[in-house]
């Protein structure tokens, strides 16, 4: 059951991977359009930008902390149990912050 776990930890890492790729490519360019007033309007541009930070922290999280896990278990660090609700944890209270900072903006 393990092994059927890792490997789909392992596919998901990789679609968050390309995802978090296109959404950055996408944030980049609203980014630009934004302050140089190029490739569409500056309310689209603006909306675009400041509505993909929440998914980009999430799908950011979900990608880091299962490379993570990944990256402790070729290190050879056990206690599995513990790994994983401290990456869990760790994840829970980063996407909070973002939660909290951007109801704070």
């Amino acid at each position: 059951m393990n092994r059927n776990i890792n490997r789909y930890l392992l596919k998901i890492n990789r679609i968050s991977a390309w995802v978090l790729l296109a959404l950055m490519v996408l944030f980049f360019i609203s980014g630009y359009a934004w302050a140089e007033r190029i490739f569409m309007s500056v309310q689209q541009a603006r909306w675009i930008h400041t509505q993909l930070d929440v998914y980009l922290a999430a799908i950011f999280l979900v990608h880091a902390l299962i490379s993570t896990k990944f990256a402790l278990k070729r290190w050879k660090v056990r206690h599995d149990a513990a790994v994983n609700v401290s990456l869990l944890l760790i994840g829970v209270a980063a996407f909070a912050s973002v939660i909290g900072i951007k109801c704070l903006c």
